[in-house]
């Protein structure tokens, strides 16, 4: 490799390494700005699913469809898929995939999929999957969730699904995420009933207008803020994870620079010294 080419190798490294800081700092502010939005949504999120245990607890034991199990067993299960429309992320989208294969790759054929993100589209595309519903180009993410709600809810009422899965990167800290399966429906809400009559009479509500339709509501919040909850935090994970992406990217090409930088010292010093020879030869050789 001459000098030249090297100049303008080291030349094509900086930049590479500006986009990649760059790309860094802009993944920590939205990562930042998701966490605090995740955040607050879970706090709703742990209301609504107290004031459905208070509820439950207030009265009698309810049937509600969405609680009821359903009794053929070979009914196709209905799978939400969450990963992101960009790469860019190192193995935010792997790990997910990795995970979710653990979990269906005997059972492909009896799942059905709903997709928010190209990349689960590809993947579950390539995988042979049965894609019945593809929300990815509708972003954000959340404005679809209505929409999958209806979908899910109308699906297991009327027995096409017998049972409902969301599949998610969870959030954790800045610098770990975790794939996370959670069971949507049918609702387990048998831990609400507990035989301690003392705690069951501090909860003494009176209900109106009756128990049944109130779960009705809370349960319908339950599961819209549930696939909320998990979008905010797929999205917090996802910049988080391309912004860990683009720091190793960055070190990298630091590294890189460092290196060739100290080449491109050591050719240009050759080439100063075969100048030299070559002066002093020819100056042996006139005299």
């Amino acid at each position: 490799m001459n000098l030249r080419s090297l100049k303008s190798k080291l030349k094509s490294i900086n930049n590479v390494g500006q986009i990649t800081r760059a790309m860094q700092l802009v993944s920590a502010v939205k990562m930042k700005k998701s966490q605090a939005i995740a955040k607050a949504g879970m706090a709703y999120w742990q209301n609504l699913e107290l004031t459905i245990k208070k509820v439950v607890l207030s009265g009698k034991k309810i049937e509600h469809p969405l609680t009821l199990a359903k009794k053929n067993p070979h009914l196709p299960k209905l799978a939400i898929v969450v990963s992101s429309n960009k790469g860019l992320c190192g193995v935010f989208n792997f790990n997910l995939f990795k995970f979710l294969h653990e979990v269906v790759e005997k059972n492909i054929k009896n799942y059905q999929f709903i997709v928010l993100g190209n990349k689960a589209q590809q993947f579950l595309f390539h995988y042979g999957a049965n894609i019945i519903a593809d929300f990815s180009d509708k972003a954000p993410f959340e404005d679809n969730v209505t929409a999958i709600y209806d979908l899910l809810v109308k699906m297991f009422k009327k027995s096409k699904v017998g049972q409902v899965e969301l599949y998610y990167n969870r959030f954790i800290t800045s610098l770990q995420y975790k794939p996370t399966r959670k069971i949507l429906l049918p609702l387990d809400i048998a831990n609400f009933y507990k035989k301690d009559e003392e705690q069951k009479k501090e909860l003494d509500y009176l209900v109106e207008p009756d128990t049944y339709q109130v779960l009705n509501g809370l349960f319908s919040f339950y599961l819209e803020s549930t696939i909320r909850e998990a979008i905010r935090e797929s999205e917090a994970a996802e910049h988080s994870a391309r912004m860990i992406a683009m720091k190793n990217a960055t070190d990298n090409t630091d590294e890189l620079v460092s290196s060739l930088s100290l080449l491109s010292n050591k050719l240009r010093q050759a080439n100063i010294t075969n100048e030299l020879l070559d002066m002093n030869t020819a100056k042996l050789a006139v005299s």
